[in-house]
């Protein structure tokens, strides 16, 4: 066995490597931290989902004023 098949050996562990078991450790990882804190992501998009819902709110209101006054987006929302 000479220099240039071990180095064509480095070259393939280094393939495998990188194109195996890095992108596997990461989504493995990935996994792993998504059921670790799931009761913090649960409650951070609980938290997402009313914010978005209270600016969607906002701006019904502002529409409904800016279209037929201050009195009836008042009734409405």
């Amino acid at each position: 066995m000479n220099w240039s098949d071990v180095s064509l050996g480095f070259q393939v562990m280094w393939l495998i490597t990188k194109e195996l078991v890095l992108p596997a450790a990461f989504v493995s990882g990935l996994i792993w931290l998504a059921v670790e804190y799931m009761e913090a992501i649960k409650y951070w998009l609980q938290v997402a989902s009313r914010t978005v819902s209270w600016v969607f709110l906002k701006l019904a209101w502002l529409i409904i004023r800016l279209i037929d006054g201050k009195e009836a987006a008042d009734k409405r929302i």
